[in-house]
């Protein structure tokens, strides 16, 4: 099982999180962890740190964070570096922290950075190519009748 530490810039952590309790109820291995104005690495850090000594020191633990090479994940690299416990992936949005939500506990955290990493993938659409797809595909099914 992994326990998922949420963080980026204001409040967009707890606002996160606070949609992920709306669709999968309250997991207590989900937290949220802001990156305030007027904070910086070490005011993080020990936001983390003080996290961190929540979980047992074995437990896996994914830091989600919004921008690679912002605060949060500069604050989480130090901390990660040579754990083989702990990872980090940027760009988190509700489509991926629902899924890692979802598979947290099945999937050891190399497999679940994986697939997060296709979700996220999958999960990013541009409305205007979505709808050439779909008249296409009316178009291909008009030429065969």
């Amino acid at each position: 099982m992994t326990a998922i530490i949420v963080s980026g810039h204001g409040q967009l952590s707890t606002g996160l999180l606070d949609a992920f309790q709306m669709i999968f109820g309250k997991d207590e291995k989900i937290v949220a962890i802001p990156f305030l104005k007027g904070e910086g690495i070490p005011q993080l850090q020990e936001k983390f740190q003080q996290q961190l000594e929540q979980f047992p020191p074995e437990e896996e633990v994914l830091f989600m964070v919004d921008v690679f090479g912002g605060t949060p994940y500069n604050s989480a690299t130090q901390l990660v570096f040579d754990k083989k416990n702990m990872d980090i992936v940027t760009g988190v949005n509700l489509p991926v922290l629902l899924e890692a939500g979802a598979l947290k506990e099945a999937l050891s955290i190399s497999e679940l950075t994986g697939a997060l990493k296709t979700i996220n993938q999958e999960s990013f659409k541009v409305f205007s190519e979505q709808i050439k797809v779909i008249q296409e595909q009316e178009t291909e099914e008009d030429d065969l009748l």
